[in-house]
């Protein structure tokens, strides 16, 4: 590419960004979105503000929803240390687990800094309650986004070395 035509691109890619749609978006119900978007795509990704109650509120009530029950299989969720995977799958399904094995998925993450909001155990304890209304049809599944870390185990995730040295 010559160097002229690389300014003008910038320009227009600029500008598409900015100016983006030429209608205004209409804000719509959020669940009636998420689950048309599942008509269309094997994979729905929705973010989250940490602890922020109301959009808790409406995870659970989403998940609670029959049509989101029947089209999702698997909610991967990062808040979710994958060493405690089998103990977090039993206790969706609905099985009978100790709840503090559990508990460890959301409280032992890579990432955590301060304690987990105690809303995180709300998005758990839905998907248990869904499949559990549901037996004999389509289960969701809790799939932990974290790496499998073991807390109990005490050496440092990454080491800085001093090259000058």
């Amino acid at each position: 590419m010559k160097p002229v035509l690389l300014p003008i691109l910038l320009v227009v890619l600029v500008q598409n960004a900015i100016c983006g749609s030429k209608h205004d978006p209409q804000p719509e119900n959020a669940t009636v979105a998420v689950l048309r978007a599942f008509t269309n795509h094997d994979v729905v990704m929705v973010g989250e503000i940490h602890s922020n109650k109301e959009e808790y509120n409406w995870y659970v009530s989403l998940i609670r929803t029959p049509e989101f029950a029947d089209r999702v299989d698997d909610i991967v969720l990062e808040m979710g240390n994958s060493l405690y995977q089998q103990f977090v799958g039993s206790y969706v399904a609905g099985d009978n687990v100790r709840f503090d094995q559990v508990q460890r998925a959301w409280r032992n993450t890579v990432g955590l800094i301060g304690p987990q909001s105690p809303l995180v155990e709300s998005l758990y304890t839905a998907v248990r309650d869904a499949n559990l209304q549901r037996r004999g049809k389509h289960q969701m599944r809790i799939v932990c986004g974290d790496p499998a870390i073991d807390p109990d185990v005490s050496r440092p995730i990454c080491e800085f070395v001093d090259a000058g040295n």
